[in-house]
């Protein structure tokens, strides 16, 4: 919880790098499109997914007599978006160099671009523009130096999801394990009720088919949202370093976040 909402206050406050960072620098390599544009709004889209679940479950304000129901699904189809972009911006984030920062930024737009591109495809409408995009991002890439090549895929949704595991300190198969039920939740897939669910059989109402109670098995919320946390965290912190920041401000805001958090009035302490 206060991971999602400090990096949200964090990447709402701090927008541009600061003159001389790192991310100032691959701006001035790459300026046509920032890679500190692009990575803050992959943040941000984490933000918006998770800040919503957290909204739902522990907003600012309780309002007398509300029932905060379990979205078990939705929950965890917030919890996969949410670490899949923040994924994605921790992918751009942790290049070891200036070089292989800009490939990576390449490679993403370019396949951001033939998304647009096949969206509108198959909407019936005019791609062309995208299309030239695409071209000036290839004309563009062939004239640096050391020259990436857009066309290499970035990694699949899972390596990124074990990569950012790997930079979390998570458990890389853990991570992938909640990842592949989220998305199975996300698509009400069979096998996701065998995997997520506490089932207590109730009725053989036919030989072999029974009527169950089926109770959420807890886990999978605190596990799939505890990764994309962890993921938006440990990439808003790389944001704020590589943009010239002080990490400090990450403190900052989450205390300014608790501030903000209901208290529970337990009465004056006795002594």
């Amino acid at each position: 919880m206060y991971q999602i909402r400090s990096s949200a206050l964090v990447l709402q406050r701090l927008v541009d790098p600061m003159a001389g960072s790192a991310l100032a620098t691959v701006d001035s390599l790459y300026p046509m499109q920032k890679v500190s544009t692009w990575a803050r709004s992959y943040l941000r889209a984490a933000v918006e997914h998770l800040g919503f679940w957290a909204d739902i479950v522990a907003p600012y304000e309780f309002e007398p007599g509300a029932v905060r129901n379990v979205a078990f699904r939705p929950y965890l189809l917030l919890g996969r978006a949410g670490l899949e972009a923040a994924a994605h911006g921790l992918w751009l984030l942790t290049s070891e160099s200036d070089d292989e920062c800009i490939s990576r930024h390449v490679r993403l737009m370019h396949r951001d671009f033939n998304l647009h591109r096949t969206a509108l495809r198959a909407g019936g409408e005019d791609y062309s523009l995208v299309d030239e995009l695409i071209s000036d991002l290839e004309i563009r890439a062939a004239g640096l130096s050391p020259a990436p090549n857009p066309k290499e895929l970035p990694p699949s949704y899972a390596a990124l999801v074990r990569h950012a595991a790997k930079h979390c300190g998570g458990d890389e198969n853990r991570w992938a394990y909640f990842w592949n039920a989220a998305s199975g939740a996300a698509h009400g897939q069979n096998w996701f009720s065998l995997e997520g669910y506490a089932l207590t059989f109730k009725e053989e109402y036919e030989p072999g088919h029974f009527r169950v109670i089926t109770s959420p098995e807890p886990e999978f919320v605190t596990a799939t949202i505890g990764a994309a946390a962890d993921a938006l965290q440990e990439a808003t912190y790389r944001w704020i370093a590589h943009a010239g920041y002080d990490v400090a401000l990450m403190e900052q805001a989450t205390r300014e976040v608790f501030e903000r958090m209901p208290k529970k009035d337990v009465g004056p302490s006795v002594l």
